[in-house]
């Protein structure tokens, strides 16, 4: 199965996202959720390739059911996709300040990619831990 990689930002109250290093055309969808992005997504590349796009070897051989979307995400993006993640929690793995993590939440404020790192990695290590819980009932 073919993987491509979306980068989801947010910003004026929309998910936007890119797709980086395809040459030529590059799709740019956006929606008020990351399901109506994905759609939208599609949705451009079908009307690319029936116009302007109909001798794209790269775009024209798309069979969405054979892509597997991968996503990378900017902060706030990340934050609002999954809002039930405490901060709290986060920024006490991370050993950074609850409110410096709440400005890179909201986009006040943007995280240099060593910090942005920590930040995944704590989340990485966080997943792992709840991976290994079991539940009896």
């Amino acid at each position: 199965m073919k993987k491509l990689e979306v980068i989801i930002e947010k910003n004026d109250g929309l998910f936007w996202g890119r797709i980086e290093d395809v040459k030529g055309w590059q799709p740019s969808p956006y929606g008020n959720t990351l399901g109506a992005l994905i759609n939208n997504l599609k949705d451009l590349v079908g009307d690319y390739v029936l116009h302007e796009g109909k001798d794209d070897k790269k775009w024209n051989k798309i069979i969405w059911s054979e892509i597997e979307l991968s996503f990378k995400y900017d902060l706030v993006s990340f934050f609002e996709t999954f809002n039930y993640l405490n901060l709290s929690v986060i920024s006490n793995k991370i050993g950074i300040n609850r409110t410096l993590l709440n400005h890179y939440k909201t986009g006040t404020k943007y995280p240099s990619a060593e910090q942005a790192k920590k930040i995944e990695d704590a989340i990485h290590h966080l997943a792992t831990e709840l991976k290994k819980v079991k539940l009896v009932a």
